[in-house]
């Protein structure tokens, strides 16, 4: 494995290739938000509202970071996604107990998507690995392999929704380790995904394992 860290806070833009000017940040779910939620989310479950605010202030961090001026926290458009600070775009994941916030400014990429998952059990690996993963195996644990194949097509699908919106099955791409190595994934999708990107359109992404979690970064 690529990163040993047992704090995912420790993960940062040093350990995975990042687009021009982007950044990345991390912040553990819970606490107090430290801002007003929105309505909408003040009416779902705790947790939510707990995934949201550390969403957001990865969100907040990452955008700091980056040299953004102000203090934005991201609200939400009428679609439902994000709503980025005029001239950024950017990428939320969260799992129950972290979330991360990729942002780079319009122009040092056209699309990014970021996924963290923590490590699947051996249970779930038999519900979802014919599913997630009928490609050619890494040659690590099944829960590890399939941890991977799953957040690389969450990665992509997080990139290319804002632009396409259209949802798509997991078999909508072949995820694949070019050479055998663990830290580079291509995806290649098998259907068009609109005009701009029709099948065999290949992506290459970055993936690390840090704390128990696969974090995939894919950007172009």
């Amino acid at each position: 494995m690529h990163q040993t860290q047992t704090d995912l806070m420790a993960f940062s833009a040093r350990d995975v290739p990042l687009p021009p000017g982007a950044a990345l940040a991390f912040m553990r779910v819970g606490g107090d938000p430290g801002f007003d939620l929105p309505e909408a989310i003040r009416r779902c479950a705790p947790r939510r509202q707990a995934t949201f605010a550390a969403g957001r202030k990865a969100v907040r961090d990452a955008l700091r970071k980056a040299g953004h001026r102000g203090d934005p926290i991201a609200g939400i458009a009428e679609d439902g996604l994000p709503d980025w600070p005029a001239g950024w775009l950017g990428s939320i994941s969260h799992s129950d107990e972290v979330a991360g916030a990729l942002v780079a400014p319009i122009g040092g990429a056209r699309l990014l998507g970021l996924d963290v998952e923590r490590i699947v059990t051996a249970e779930v690996v038999l519900q979802i690995a014919p599913d997630i993963m009928p490609e050619r195996p890494l040659g690590q644990p099944p829960e590890l392999e399939v941890t991977r194949a799953f957040s690389a097509k969450e990665a992509l699908y997080k990139a290319l929704y804002p632009l396409t919106r259209q949802f798509r099955e997991f078999s909508a791409a072949h995820v694949d380790w070019p050479g055998g190595g663990p830290d580079r994934v291509t995806l290649t999708l098998t259907e068009d995904w609109g005009a701009d990107w029709p099948t065999g359109t290949t992506f290459d992404a970055a993936q690390r394992v840090a704390a128990g979690h696969v974090i995939t970064i894919l950007w172009r």
